[in-house]
């Protein structure tokens, strides 16, 4: 049996899709998952964001992790969306990290999206909003690393979720434009943080990885 190496993980949208794959996985390495649903947590109402942080103090892994707005034409955005998923894209987690102490030696993996790379005119907000806290994490990664705590950034290409079959019409016609010929399996997901985890990989602290399956033009 394996080892469990830290306590506690808090896995934010870990009910289902990549999220729960990702808590089905860290089970093996940490001794209490808990997964968070929206209705544990709904990072677009601020409230609800601030009694999470002061419920959980503390955690040795944390999960940021939340879903996207569906996709828009720029001129379908009004102050009310922007608001929105300014809230539940951004500064729910700035709060977030700013109130909830990573102990010693621990991990913050925020999963992005791979649309950050090559943003997409639909979905504007998200890819916008996204980069941003790439960006606050970033910053921050320095002086976690003094602690020993790594930050990795984690960025999704199309995985088979709820989320991506709100996108899609058509999910086989979809899959045979891949250059795998198959959409990503989230568990594939879970296995890598849980692999980085379990095996206390560091150096790949302030890292960004896309797990695309070849989608993205660029190679970096």
């Amino acid at each position: 049996m394996t080892r469990k190496i830290y306590k506690k993980a808090l896995v934010l949208g870990g009910s289902k899709g990549i999220g729960k794959s990702i808590a089905n996985e860290l089970k093996k390495s940490c001794k209490n998952v808990i997964p968070f649903s929206s209705k544990n947590i709904d990072t677009s109402n601020i409230q609800s964001v601030n009694e999470f942080i002061n419920k959980y103090k503390s955690t040795d892994i944390l999960i940021l992790n939340t879903g996207g707005p569906k996709p828009l034409a720029f001129n379908e955005l009004n102050e009310e969306i922007w608001n929105k998923y300014f809230n539940q894209l951004f500064l729910s987690f700035c709060l977030i990290l700013k109130g909830i102490k990573i102990n010693n030696n621990g991990y913050i993996f925020y999963i992005s999206s791979a649309i950050t790379k090559e943003p997409k005119e639909s979905l504007i907000p998200s890819s916008s909003l996204r980069i941003a806290f790439s960006s606050v994490l970033k910053s921050l990664s320095k002086n976690y690393s003094k602690r020993g705590v790594s930050v990795i950034n984690l960025a999704p290409g199309p995985f088979k979720t709820q989320r991506i079959k709100e996108l899609l019409t058509d999910l086989k016609k979809f899959e045979k434009t891949l250059p795998t010929k198959k959409i990503g399996n989230p568990r594939e997901i879970g296995i890598l943080v849980n692999s980085i985890v379990q095996n206390r990989l560091k150096y790949i602290s302030g890292s960004t990885i896309y797990l695309d399956g070849n989608s993205l033009s660029s190679f970096n």
